[in-house]
C-alpha cells in the first residue's frame, strides 16, 4: 500500500467517523426534543389527575374541603430536570402524591376496622348487595363513609387504595340507590321495601 493509498484511506475514514457523529448529534437533539415534550405532557397529566381528585373528594365531602387549604399546585414542564445529554436514557419516575392527598388517604384508613376472623357477614357480597343491606337495616339515608364503616364491620373485604371514593362511584353508578345530599345516599324505594333483592 503506497502512502498515498493509506492517506486516501485514513481521509475516508475520517470523513465516515465524522459524518457518522453527526448523524448520532442530529439523532440526540431530536430525542432531547421529544423528551422535553414528553415531560410537558406529564406535567399537564399531572395537574388533570390532581384536579380530578380534587373535584371528586369535594363532590363527596364537601363539608371537609376547604378550597384555600386544597387547592392543587401549580405544576409547569421546567419543573422536570432536562433530559440528560448521553446515556443511560432518564426515566420518568411519578411524583409522591402530595400531602393532601395522603391526609385524605389517612382519613380513609381511620375507618377501616379490624375484622375479627368470625366477621364473616358480608364476606361473599358485592358492595350493592352488601350496601343495600346497610341502607335497609338502617332505614334512612346514610353518608357514604358510614356505609363504607358498617360494610367492613360486617366483614365486606375492600380491594384496592381509593376504598371510599370506589365506594361512592359503584353506589352512584347503581339503579339501586339515589343520591339524596353530597356523599349520601338511600335505597329506591322497591329495594328499600325488600320488593327487589
Amino acid at each position: 500500500m503506497t502512502e498515498q493509498t493509506a492517506i486516501a484511506t485514513l481521509q475516508h475514514s475520517l470523513g465516515e467517523a465524522r459524518a457518522a457523529k453527526r448523524r448520532i448529534h442530529g439523532r440526540l437533539a431530536e430525542l432531547e426534543l421529544e423528551s422535553e415534550s414528553l415531560r410537558a405532557q406529564l406535567a399537564s397529566f399531572d395537574l388533570i389527575i390532581e384536579q380530578t381528585e380534587l373535584a371528586l373528594r369535594r363532590a363527596l365531602f364537601p363539608a371537609e374541603m376547604a378550597p384555600e387549604r386544597f387547592a392543587p399546585p401549580q405544576r409547569h414542564a421546567a419543573e422536570y430536570p432536562p433530559a440528560a445529554p448521553h446515556p443511560p436514557a432518564e426515566r420518568y419516575e411519578p411524583r409522591p402524591a402530595p400531602l393532601r392527598a395522603q391526609r385524605f388517604e389517612e382519613e380513609v384508613a381511620t375507618h377501616r376496622l379490624s375484622e375479627e376472623a368470625d366477621n364473616i357477614r358480608f364476606a361473599d357480597f358485592r358492595i350493592p348487595q352488601a350496601a343495600t343491606i346497610v341502607l335497609r337495616e338502617a332505614g334512612a339515608p346514610l353518608h357514604v363513609s358510614e356505609i363504607y364503616r358498617r360494610m367492613a364491620e360486617g366483614g365486606f373485604e375492600f380491594r384496592g387504595q381509593h376504598q371510599l371514593i370506589t365506594l361512592a362511584v359503584s353506589l352512584s353508578r347503581s339503579k339501586r340507590f339515589r343520591k339524596v345530599a353530597p356523599g349520601t345516599f338511600e335505597l329506591e324505594p322497591r329495594y328499600a321495601t325488600g320488593q327487589v333483592a
